[in-house]
């Protein structure tokens, strides 16, 4: 694969991989005032390769992702900055920097996204709009603005990233098995995809990685995600492997797309003072 080729395809994907697969850097909501159990906070992660397929034209990849959770008691608000550099298998350089932000209402019926991504600099692709519910559970609508015109109908039960995010907790601290839901993220051009999460049991989950201090103590869970594109609902379109913490914080991850994975580490945390509402 040329390095063009390549450098699109991370553009492409590499929003994605830096929302979906870490399952709490999407916006997260919650249903008391504040946005309930989710702390507003800061968190820095850094970002490398874990592996490349010859396929993938990925020779190396480093980076980092810059993520803000806030809310204003009405709605949640997530900011998220990231930055990629990737080095083709032909030695060519790509930087690849992501910009996404998005709100939420707090009772999961409204839904607002902003994002560019650019490849060394130049602007390959923006995707702007709105979506409704008119109830929770009820099929809905999404109406872009960019690209213009652009309309996308949500059957009932889809979910808005910050409600599914509440109903993950909510499966974790019951420890049941398989959960499945239809989650719109407004990321790339798969923005409708269907997460098939399993949160593992304690005796598979490993050893807890290194965390910042601001998380000592907090209930913490493992899990693995596929994701689902709305055409395939065999092979997964990527896959991730992450730790995230009662407080709606999410942890060190892994994110397996077809030809190559990323990791990403957890390396600073600020935890932001709540609405008073």
């Amino acid at each position: 694969m040329g390095s063009g080729h390549t450098g699109q395809h991370l553009g492409r994907l590499g929003g994605r991989a830096a929302l979906a697969g870490l399952v709490l850097l999407a916006t997260a909501a919650g249903t008391e005032a504040g946005g309930g159990a989710i702390a507003p906070h800061r968190a820095f992660y850094e970002v490398g390769l874990v592996r490349a397929g010859a396929s993938s034209g990925i020779g190396g990849l480093s980076g980092a992702a810059a993520y803000e959770w806030t809310s204003d008691c009405e709605r949640t608000v997530v900011t998220r900055e990231t930055r990629l550099l990737i080095q083709s298998d032909e030695g060519e350089p790509v930087a690849v920097r992501v910009d996404f932000s998005a709100w939420e209402r707090l009772d999961g019926t409204a839904y607002g996204f902003s994002g560019k991504t650019s490849r060394t600099g130049v602007p390959v692709e923006e995707r702007r709009g709105r979506a409704r519910l008119p109830a929770p559970g009820a099929g809905g609508e999404v109406v872009y603005s960019r690209p213009d015109g652009d309309r996308l109908a949500l059957a009932p039960g889809t979910l808005f990233p910050g409600a599914w995010i509440e109903k993950v907790i909510e499966h974790a601290r019951t420890g049941d098995g398989l959960f499945t839901r239809t989650v719109f993220f407004g990321e790339d051009e798969d923005d409708l995809l269907t997460a098939s999460l399993l949160v593992l049991p304690d005796s598979a989950a490993g050893t807890a990685p290194e965390a910042p201090e601001e998380l000592d103590g907090l209930a913490r869970w493992r899990a693995r995600i596929a994701f689902f594109g709305a055409n395939d609902d065999t092979t997964p379109a990527f896959e991730s492997t992450e730790w995230f913490y009662e407080n709606g914080v999410g942890g060190d991850a892994e994110v397996a797309f077809p030809d190559f994975t990323i990791r990403y580490r957890l390396k600073e945390l600020e935890l932001l003072a709540p609405p008073a509402c």
